[in-house]
């Protein structure tokens, strides 16, 4: 049987949507490192990978990768607490009708 061999991208750094969605292009597909836990392949950011960007593996083989968390949050953009209004500043708006 001639099996069928693709490069391995490299996903480090990669938002893990995106990295998935790339392995898929490459025909490959990513699992995280334990494929039985909870940890989602879906969310953060890849740190890790093996086997190495580069290596030849047989299409459509698994390529195991380690996330962090992609932090943000929904908050959203904070304003600076520095340097603060100084005093009596905000008083100088508007005045009140």
């Amino acid at each position: 049987m001639n099996l069928i061999e693709v490069e391995v991208p490299d996903f480090r750094g990669m938002q893990a949507l995106n990295a998935w969605l790339v392995g898929h292009d490459a025909g490959v597909l990513l699992i995280g490192p334990s494929p039985d836990g909870p940890e989602s392949v879906m969310h953060g950011i890849v740190t890790r990978q093996e086997p190495l960007p580069g290596a030849r593996v047989s299409r459509w083989d698994t390529v195991k990768v380690w996330m962090r968390d992609g932090g943000g949050g929904s908050a959203g953009v904070r304003e600076p607490r520095t340097p603060k209004p100084p005093v009596g500043g905000l008083a100088e708006e508007l005045p009140e009708h």
